[in-house]
């Protein structure tokens, strides 16, 4: 049985990432000051991964055949790094934990406002599946 671990984002309209719209220019914001937004209106253009490994399934989860969908909710800067992740909807904790180690070393080309890189919130889904 092999363990396999599948990323999915897709665009604001398919409902999979939220974006939020900072206020541009203030990169400085704490997560908390960031709100979310339900698309991606007035010029924004959202951030794309461009390293994105997957997390393993731990021993532990594999013998239990644990399988389904954590969220996490992420913070991605102006510099494509990730800041802030927090699981939203948890599937185990150690499930939880490899999904958060995992997104915490995703790169991204930025989230864009009119051509300048912003700073956004996304929901990324991170759907865990035994084969």
């Amino acid at each position: 049985m092999k363990a396999d671990a599948r990323f999915r984002i897709a665009v604001a309209l398919a409902g999979c990432i939220s974006l939020a719209l900072p206020l541009v220019g203030q990169d400085n914001q704490e997560p908390d000051d960031i709100p979310m937004v339900r698309d991606a209106r007035g010029g924004i253009t959202p951030p794309r991964a461009i390293y994105a490994p997957e997390p393993g399934y731990d021993d532990a989860s594999r013998r239990a055949k644990t399988q389904g969908t954590v969220l996490l909710t992420i913070v991605v800067t102006a510099d494509g790094r990730v800041k802030d992740a927090k699981v939203t909807k948890s599937l185990s904790g150690a499930l939880d934990k490899q999904a958060v180690e995992a997104v915490s070393q995703w790169k991204f080309a930025p989230a864009t406002k009119d051509g300048t890189p912003i700073t956004v919130r996304i929901n990324v889904e991170c759907t865990f599946r035994i084969r």
